[in-house]
């Protein structure tokens, strides 16, 4: 029961921990679309494209390049200059503000940009956004006849009002000379922004301080030897308990660049995640290992036992971003981190004592017969078919008193002989001290 209780206020740990979720219908593609596989015939949408209702497509290197050379660069226009375009952030698929032209020419489109389609952001984002502002955002556009794609930015009005007709317009951003049309294809610039940080790669410090806690009850387990010879048996017992992490924050956020951002901590293979205060839970599943040498045609029962101990431990890792959907990004090192885990260690076992059908004394007062061992339905090696049945006295008890018998005679007998002969011998020596006192004859 105390197991038990354990494991399920560690387990409600976990389901609290485990509360994020990400969005379902919020896809990341990594590969950018080619111009020469956008068409205007009608392609089936696979079960992928039914689940994303957003879909996102990062940029790649050669596409931020040229962003950074159209937003920042002198091209000779004087309007460029003054003008300062804007774009979405989304943190998880959800409108999260916006950002202006000048943030990505100060940090070199360092941040992960990605396109949506403007009739994605139309339905998703519209709504949220305020129609009396004058604003306008960076975009780009594809027209497939003449495979050719460019930066344009769009007037904020067309999103709000939902303007799907010739009325919309995308302008191009190097001096204004083309404009592209809804029935072309435009994507709309945003930045994804890190749901949480990964830590990978980690090394832990050889020193480790541990402080010992409690014993609990892991399992019972029996140990049988139906051989007929004395010899070690070995056995194993199956267990889980749910592993306590507790990681130090301060410690990892070492850099006032870090967001306080909740962590994944690698770990046992697989990915954990902590809530905001660096404190998660792993179900684990661990063998614990036994043995002791037995007597012939005997079982003992097992119980073995774990202490909880708190291992306080020192690491270094790599700081990941990750995005949500299997998007990470590497961010920095980290060194001195601070982390303590709560799991089961120094497991034993303790040995009960057989039961009384495993005594010896059944074999002492009967022959062996073959065919007689056998196994009860409860799993016991048992040498008789019933220890308890009621058993005629054999050879051996007889042989046991007629020789007790034989004993106590033998000495009744040198006790009869000893008597008789002190009795003789005390006679004797009467007589023989009565006539040393007659005078001799004259």
């Amino acid at each position: 029961m105390f197991k038990l209780l354990i494991i399920g206020c560690l387990t409600f740990l976990v389901s609290l921990v485990g509360a994020f979720e990400e969005h379902p219908h919020f896809c990341i593609e990594t590969e950018p679309l080619l111009l020469s596989e956008i068409d205007r015939h009608v392609v089936m949408p696979s079960e992928k494209d039914l689940q994303c209702h957003i879909k996102a497509t990062t940029l790649t290197q050669k596409e931020k390049a040229a962003l950074v050379d159209t937003l920042c660069a002198d091209h000779g226009s004087t309007t460029i200059k003054r003008d300062n375009h804007h774009f979405l952030r989304l943190h998880n698929g959800e409108l999260n503000g916006r950002g202006v032209q000048s943030e990505v020419c100060a940090n070199g489109a360092d941040s992960v940009l990605a396109w949506v389609p403007y009739h994605m952001v139309l339905k998703n984002y519209a709504a949220e956004l305020n129609p009396k502002e004058r604003l306008t955002y960076i975009a780009k556009a594809t027209n497939v006849e003449r495979e050719k794609t460019e930066l344009c930015h769009f007037r904020h009005t067309d999103l709000v009002n939902a303007v799907s007709d010739n009325l919309f317009t995308c302008v191009v951003m190097i001096f204004g000379d083309n404009f592209y049309g809804l029935e072309d294809n435009i994507n709309v610039l945003v930045e994804l922004q890190p749901l949480m940080y990964q830590l990978r790669n980690i090394t832990y410090l050889p020193w480790r301080n541990v402080s010992n806690s409690y014993k609990m009850h892991l399992g019972d387990s029996v140990l049988r030897n139906p051989s007929g010879e004395r010899k070690p048996i070995y056995g194993s017992l199956n267990y889980e308990f749910v592993e306590k992490i507790l990681v130090n924050m301060t410690s990892v956020y070492q850099d006032k660049k870090l967001a306080k951002l909740p962590l994944l901590l690698e770990h046992r293979s697989s990915v954990l995640e902590l809530n905001s205060d660096g404190v998660g839970g792993m179900e684990v599943a661990e063998k614990a290992y036994f043995g002791r040498s037995m007597d012939p045609r005997s079982e003992v029962k097992v119980q073995v036992i774990g202490q909880w101990v708190d291992q306080h431990r020192e690491f270094g890792a790599d700081i990941y971003e990750y995005y949500g959907h299997g998007l990470r990004r590497y961010s920095q090192p980290m060194t001195g981190g601070r982390l303590t885990f709560v799991r089961i260690d120094n497991t034993e076992p303790v040995f009960m004592a057989p039961e009384s059908s495993n005594l010896a004394k059944a074999s002492l007062f009967h022959e062996q017969k073959a065919g007689k061992l056998k196994e009860d339905p409860s799993g016991n090696f048992t040498e008789w078919e019933n220890v308890q049945e009621d058993e005629e006295p054999g050879f051996y008890c007889w042989f046991v008193v007629t020789s007790l018998f034989l004993a106590l005679l033998v000495i009744l007998g040198i006790y009869l002989v000893v008597r008789t002969q002190s009795r003789r011998t005390k006679q004797r020596h009467v007589y023989e001290v009565a006539n040393t006192n007659v005078s001799p004859t004259a």
